[in-house]
Order: C-alpha cells, then structure tokens, then sequence
C-alpha cells in the first residue's frame, strides 16, 4: 500500500512518455512572385503548365518558370 503512488505516478509517465511528437507541417514551396505558379496559387488553382505538373509530381517547384536567385 505504501508504493501504490509511486507505482501509480511511475505508471503514468511512462505512458505519456509513450506518445509520439507531432510531425512538422510541411512547407509551402517558394514560388517567385510573378510566376505562372505564383498567380495560380493566388487564384486558389495549381498551375497546369506541363513543365510545372510535372514538377509537383516529385514535389518541386519548377526552376524554369521560377528561375533560382542568383548571387
């Protein structure tokens, strides 16, 4: 009887210790502004360039409708 609230508080952390941390969302691509991808996201669309559904597949962004900044 004299261990039961240490069992009990013991018991107890170890099950919430058990649960697993929540995954990350995921991020938003970067599109350039201006962009054919960037306007259609804008409008609430996906873009439907061949170049960019293709892209999304592999879950890019198109680097030749948003070219990469240069240094």
């Amino acid at each position: 009887m004299r261990y039961l609230p240490i069992l009990l508080l013991s018991s107890v952390c170890l099950f919430a210790a058990d649960k697993p941390a929540a995954a990350p969302a995921p991020a938003a691509p970067k599109y350039q502004e201006g962009s054919c991808c960037d306007k259609a996201t804008k409008r609430g669309d996906k873009c439907n360039h061949p170049c960019c559904v293709k892209a999304a597949k592999v879950a890019k962004v198109c680097d030749h409708c948003n070219e990469p900044v240069k240094k």
